[in-house]
């Protein structure tokens, strides 16, 4: 399959510094005969690779995250596990641009969703054996390999597409999170359906989920490198590569001193510190079933929100810079709701302790539409947040040192989100939560008012 395009594109190499960097020129003057662009080398099809990527490896952790403690009986172990895997995220973040500068972005893409099927090997093992250094070696192993994932996709995810399509490949990427579990959720509820007690999941639901996982890495060498890659307009990505391992590593660090970056650092922290507290509030509250059914239903709620911000941001009704500020006003808004909501709800299970809530009891549906509500509005607001991080520039290379140091906060974040979980009550850490969201809303604001045309 081919697109056909008629670009009107001068393309030409500059040398600067000994670094050979591609750029494009867009001319109204002289005319290029239409071009055929491979389908394996468009934009599409490059969100449909990362699509799959995301289905198979995130998508099926996050299922097992809304299960509650990776479908555990216990979140003690998994809040462990997951502060190490978190912690290593920090550093290999910081230098996934080293390892793309060497490697390139196919080859690191698929080195980065290797650990999944791994880490959910490991949980099907301490389900069923009770084994406990496979959990840690897991979680070693994807501390480093996320780190890559996440950074490269993030990358990919901004640069790659056309300015009326970044939007709509943001909500591809994150909506197929949302479709791994909502696929993910149905097999865990199908074969969870009948227990109505609080406790761990039945060991073969881990089968199929690690199955789907294992695809994961073989996709990801579809991905085309930027240089291959070629827009509708005619348009090439924006590529500089640095000579060396080491110079890559001096323009990581020197990234972190733009003014925009150091603002949208308390977003950053907030962005991934709740994942320990709420993998941890359907654990303690939900009998198994219900935690299945919060895992299936909540996908579709994600894929929705994510779904709505990224459509948005790509219309054409208002300007870029009246866009992000809408979007700052409506998903913040709805977001402040949804932690006050979470405050009222924690609060009253505070007192009453509940334990294996099942979908029969009424008590259930205060957290369960809760979490329904959650999944849209944080699924809108991670879409927001990648889309601003965007905004900042068009370098692929550039936008890995920005993406990079994004992850290696967000993943900062949750580290000490499970360490605060093992430590404090549920009370606690939702308190604490809550104050992290509003300290950071001003700071982002300030970013999101410099977005311009």
């Amino acid at each position: 399959m081919s697109i056909q395009v008629s670009p009107n594109v001068l393309s030409q190499d500059d040398t600067k510094d000994g670094v050979t960097e591609s750029q494009s020129q867009v001319s109204s003057e002289d005319s290029i005969p239409p071009t055929t662009i491979p389908w394996r080398r468009s934009t599409a099809f490059q969100a449909a690779v990362i699509a799959g990527v995301f289905f198979c490896g995130p998508g099926m952790y996050g299922a097992l995250n809304a299960l509650g403690a990776g479908g555990l009986k216990s979140p003690h172990l998994v809040n462990i596990t997951s502060g190490i895997s978190y912690g290593l995220n920090v550093i290999f973040a910081l230098l996934t641009g080293v390892f793309v500068n060497v490697l390139g972005e196919r080859i690191v893409l698929s080195i980065g969703v290797l650990g999944f099927a791994i880490n959910g090997a490991s949980l099907y093992c301490n389900n069923k054996f009770h084994t406990i250094w496979f959990m840690y070696f897991a979680s070693a192993l994807q501390g480093f390999t996320t780190a890559l994932l996440w950074v490269v996709q993030a990358s990919v995810m901004l640069a790659y597409p056309e300015p009326d399509f970044k939007g709509k490949f943001i909500s591809i990427w994150y909506g197929s999170i949302a479709a791994g579990n909502s696929i993910d959720g149905a097999l865990a509820l199908g074969f969870n359906a009948e227990n109505r007690e609080a406790g761990a999941i039945s060991p073969v639901t881990y089968i199929p989920l690690i199955a789907i996982a294992a695809c994961g890495p073989f996709i990801a060498l579809l991905l085309s490198n930027p240089e291959k890659v070629v827009s509708r307009d005619g348009v090439k990505i924006q590529t500089k590569k640095q000579p060396s391992a080491w110079e890559e590593a001096k323009k990581v660090f020197s990234a972190v001193q733009r003014r925009e970056m150091l603002l949208l650092t308390p977003l950053f922290i907030f962005s991934q510190w709740f994942l320990s507290y709420k993998g941890n509030f359907t654990a303690v509250y939900h009998s198994v079933r219900g935690r299945a059914l919060t895992s299936f239903t909540g996908a579709f709620a994600g894929i929705a929100g994510t779904f709505a911000m990224g459509v948005f941001l790509d219309s054409k009704t208002f300007s870029k810079s009246a866009k992000f500020r809408w979007g700052f006003i409506g998903v913040y808004s709805l977001y402040t709701l949804v932690w006050v909501w979470y405050t009222v709800v924690q609060w009253y299970y505070e007192r009453t302790a509940p334990v294996g809530l099942d979908w029969a009891q009424g008590e259930f549906y205060a957290s369960f539409l809760l979490m329904l509500v959650d999944g849209f509005v944080d699924h809108a607001f991670q879409t927001f947040m990648y889309a601003l991080v965007g905004s900042l520039t068009e370098n692929v290379d550039e936008l890995e040192r920005y993406t990079g140091y994004m992850k290696a906060v967000n993943t900062g974040g949750a580290a000490l989100g499970y360490a605060v979980q093992t430590q404090w009550s549920m009370m606690g850490a939702e308190a604490l939560l809550l104050g992290l969201w509003v300290i950071q809303i001003i700071p982002t604001w300030l970013v999101v008012r410099r977005v311009q045309k």
